[in-house]
This record gives C-alpha cells, structure tokens and sequence, in this order.
C-alpha cells in the first residue's frame, strides 16, 4: 500500500490536508483528511464577556455560515435565561438562518463547478445570481448579508416591511428557479463521472444521520450526554495527522454520524437519489426546500408583530442548536448572575463530518479525491477547536 499526501485540498473553506492509502490499483484503501490552520480560540475570547455582544461575536467565527452561529449564539442564551421570543421574531430569525444556507449553499456549487461543468461560464452566471438573492434575503431580515446585526438575544431587533416581505418573495422564487435548472445539470453530471471510472456509489456513505429540524433546529431532540469527543490521538493512526490535525471529531451515541443537507433529507423528506456523490444533490434539494419555506413563512409573519423579547441576566447554563448549511450546530453557554459568559462551548457540523468524508473515500479512485472532499463542503475554520502545546515550547516561555 503506498502513501499520497495532498496539500492545500483546493476549494474548501479554509486549509486542510489529505492523507491517502492506496492499492496497486490507485482505489483508496484508508484515507486522512483534516484541518491544518492554526487555532482560533473563538470559546476563549468570549469568556469574561457580556452577553449582549454574543451574538456579534458569535457570527465573527465564520463569513460563510455566520448567521447560524448568531442563530445558535442567541438561542443558548435564550435556553438560560429561559427566555421564549415572540413567534414573529422566531419566524423572521428563521428565514434569516435559511437565507444564509441559501447563500452557503450556492457558494458550494461555485467550489464544485470546474469539476463537474469545466468552470462554465453561463452556469457560473446564474450561481452568482443565486448568490445575490440569498445575500438579499438576508440583508433584509437581518439588516447585512454578511454578519447581520438584527439577529440578538431574545429574537430579532426589527421586523421587516410590506415592501421586504414582498422582495424575499421574489429573491426566494428567483433562487429556487435557478437551483431546479442547476439540479437537472447537476444529476446529469454526476450521472456521467460513471463513464470516468467512478462506481456508482462513490461518496454515498450510509452511516447513522443526525438532524434536529428541515429548517431551524430544535435542541430538545438532541441529548448534550450523547455527544463525545474524539481528540487527533485517539482517532488517527498517522503520526502527520495526529501532529497537525488542529481539530476535535466528534461522535454521537457512540458512533460516526453525519449531519447535514443528505442527514436532512433522509430525515425529514424521501431522498433517494442513486448517482455518484448524490450529497451534492442534497445540497441542491436542501436549498429549493429552503426557498419555499420561506415563502411560506412570509404568509406567517406578522409585520406588524413583536420581534424581540427582554430578560434580566440570570445565573446558568443554556445549549442552542441550529440546522447549519452543513448540519446541526450547538453552542453551549455559562452565564454568571450579572450576564457575564463564564465559560463557552461550541460544536460544529464539520466535526462530526470529517470523519465522515474519511468514509466516503474509501473505495474511491484517487483521482475523485479531492472532489469528494469538497463534495462535502467543510468548512474547516468553524471546526478548528484544539491546540497541542508541547513541554518543550512552554519551557521556552512560548505563547500561542
């Protein structure tokens, strides 16, 4: 078995590196992939801080699926404060959150695009025009399309107005034509990656599925103690990879789980697609399902209606989830008596996903590898959580 090391994987978010093991026939036997930028400590550097600049804070992990962070911010604080916002506010909030997958979501066509459809330039016009509406979307709901400052603790800080509701109608109709074109060329392609060499079920993995909501998220079918870590030492049998690897995995009840677009639609709705990286189809369906909930919500919401809901700061603990683009997020929050974060935790799909992605290439040509990587859309900056700090640096008086 030979040994092929791939650094940068190209067209992920962030850095990361693969390790593949392959036989005489170049198919991957075992494959590595893992985070390799430095650490972040986003946890830490909201420890000692006000509660009121969470939400602000929370987004800055991330410029991809940075409302999901607001979302699941704002809804961990909600839990401890115990704390319900108005429907109307949970609504618009809701639509927010879809928006930002809608954006994520095109994004990920674009990272997929020179693989499937030779960077064409007319499909890559309507992913940017999809791009557009869903950054509309959310700069309506939520005041920016990157880092929106209505999202907060206890709701949403403005409704929105007759005439924005009628423009995330339109922006949602436009997007949700565009993805049903995109779709139709998508399965054809992905049909055809079979007369290249790849076996039908490339990158189809079927592993036990974690989704808590099709559209928001619901931490009360999730159970906090069935979430287990797993640190580069305990998971990896690459001494590279256990050196570099600037990443925590994660299991739930004990075993690899996926989350996500394909984890949603195995969930919650028959998705039964039968190409290779049929992943990327559910990416696809996840985003036109997105758009019609948020027509639907837009007849739900009362513009007229409160959005934002008021508490005294409370002593306690308090977990949010939210249905990320790439699956089920939780930030779990301490708070002292005057509204101080005393400690703060954070799970993010891709921690549950890169040891999924490990799965999916097993079996696989090598050279699909990269693609297959992308196909699952980590985003590596969410889930750089860890640092290994060695005797010999601290002797040194070093500091990370």
């Amino acid at each position: 078995m030979k040994t092929v090391n791939v650094f940068p994987v190209t067209r992920i978010e962030s850095e990361g590196k693969l390790i593949l093991y392959l036989n005489d026939d170049d198919i991957i036997e075992k494959a590595y992939f893992y985070p390799s930028m430095p650490i972040r400590g986003f946890e830490y550097m909201l420890v000692g801080k006000d509660m009121e600049f969470l939400t602000t804070a929370a987004m800055r992990i991330c410029g991809v699926c940075h409302v999901t962070h607001g979302i699941a911010a704002a809804e961990a604080a909600e839990d401890t404060l115990q704390l319900i916002p108005p429907r109307d506010g949970l609504i618009l909030r809701e639509m927010c959150g879809l928006g930002n997958r809608l954006q994520s979501h095109a994004l990920h066509m674009l990272s997929i695009l020179n693989d499937l459809f030779k960077g064409d330039r007319e499909i890559m016009k309507n992913i940017f025009a999809m791009l557009e509406s869903a950054n509309e979307i959310v700069k309506i709901t939520g005041h920016e399309s990157v880092h929106p400052s209505n999202i907060c603790v206890g709701g949403m800080r403005k409704n929105i107005s007759e005439k924005g509701m009628e423009e995330i109608i339109k922006y949602a109709k436009e997007y949700k034509n565009l993805m049903e074109d995109f779709r139709n060329l998508l399965v054809e392609s992905l049909e055809k990656l079979k007369d290249e060499g790849a076996p039908e079920t490339m990158g189809n993995v079927r592993l036990p599925t974690l989704a808590t909501h099709p559209y928001y998220g619901d931490s009360s079918k999730i159970d906090i103690l069935d979430i287990s870590l797993m640190p580069p030492g305990e998971y990896y049998d690459s001494e590279l990879a256990m050196e570099e690897s600037a990443s925590i995995l994660v299991k739930y009840k004990n075993e690899i789980t996926e989350v996500g677009p394909k984890a949603r639609m195995r969930s919650f709705f028959k998705f039964t697609e039968k190409v290779p990286l049929s992943i990327n189809v559910a990416y696809a369906d996840d985003a036109i399902l997105g758009c019609e909930r948020i027509i639907e919500a837009c007849d739900e919401i009362n513009i007229n209606g409160k959005t934002r809901m008021f508490s005294a700061p409370r002593k306690g603990r308090g977990m949010g989830v939210h249905e990320a683009p790439r699956g089920t997020n939780m930030h779990v929050l301490s708070l002292r008596e005057d509204g101080i974060i005393s400690d703060y935790r954070i799970v993010v799909p891709t921690m549950f996903n890169i040891s999924v992605i490990d799965r999916a290439l097993a079996g696989a040509p090598k050279d699909f590898a990269e693609l297959i990587v992308r196909s699952y859309d980590p985003c590596l900056s969410c889930a750089t959580h860890m640092v290994q700090i060695k005797e010999e640096k601290l002797s040194e008086g070093g500091v990370l």
